[in-house]
């Protein structure tokens, strides 16, 4: 018998009930880690630049970034994982566990999953490149529309490629000596006959994205936690993983 999302989730919010401060906190320190980055490369001017060569190294750059972030973020992957797993955790989430362990395997997981999600991108930041600088606003407006709807045509096949390769981050979690090929292997064949199920989660978070954009990104510091968490429980259950049963309290009269 299969657990609903709307249960996964009700778990997901018991597990961090008192322990969300820490969770919240590692979840603010990637969201400065992000703005900051972007800070950086947006007044370098490469984003700007009019030669292959900047432009090329711009990305790059991006991608560096963006993987050294995800190895931030098992940090707080592994920290809601062990709450789940009701193991003993740190008084706060390993920001750098991943740094520490096995670094390189987490790096390839990582952009191979990025790798086939953007993939479904290239049109849209293809015609971003195009935009003519200092275009006023109501052509600016007219400009963003094609770009709009080539990044929504791209976002519902890049989910359903990213679903096999879902859960490679918590197969390393439980097998950190494992290679990049074999946790992404893992993960497809435990996804096997769950691809709509997890498809169906990840769709269930719709509204808390929205409300992030609504809230400016602060909404981010607890969907972030409560996301992971969620994905916990549902690693767990089709990995056939069995939390450790409640003490029972016995009362004498």
């Amino acid at each position: 018998m299969t657990i609903p999302s709307r249960e996964l989730k009700r778990r997901a919010r018991s597990v961090l009930e008192g322990k969300y401060f820490f969770a919240a906190n590692t979840a603010c320190t990637l969201m400065l880690y992000s703005f900051f980055v972007t800070l950086i490369l947006q007044y370098s001017g490469l984003a700007a630049s009019e030669k292959p060569m900047g432009i090329v190294f711009y990305y790059t750059l991006w991608i560096i970034m963006a993987l050294l972030g995800s190895l931030l973020e098992v940090g707080l992957i592994r920290y809601v994982y062990l709450l789940s797993r009701k193991e003993k955790t740190p008084h706060s989430p390993a920001l750098f566990y991943a740094y520490r362990n096995q670094p390189d395997t987490f790096i390839l997981v990582y952009a191979f999953r990025y790798l086939v999600a953007l993939v479904w991108f290239i049109p849209a930041i293809w015609e971003v490149r195009k935009l003519p600088l200092n275009l006023e606003p109501l052509a600016l407006i007219r400009a963003l529309f094609p770009i709009i709807l080539l990044v929504l045509a791209a976002i519902l096949p890049a989910l359903l490629v990213s679903l096999p390769y879902g859960l490679a981050c918590y197969v390393l979690l439980d097998q950190p000596y494992c290679l990049a090929h074999e946790a992404l292997g893992t993960s497809r064949r435990l996804m096997k006959g769950n691809y709509m199920r997890l498809f169906r989660l990840w769709l269930s978070f719709l509204p808390f994205i929205l409300l992030i954009i609504g809230t400016s990104g602060v909404a981010i510091l607890w969907v972030k936690p409560y996301f992971h968490t969620t994905m916990s429980q549902f690693y767990m259950e089709i990995s056939h993983q069995k939390l450790p049963e409640e003490p029972q309290i016995s009362i004498v009269v």
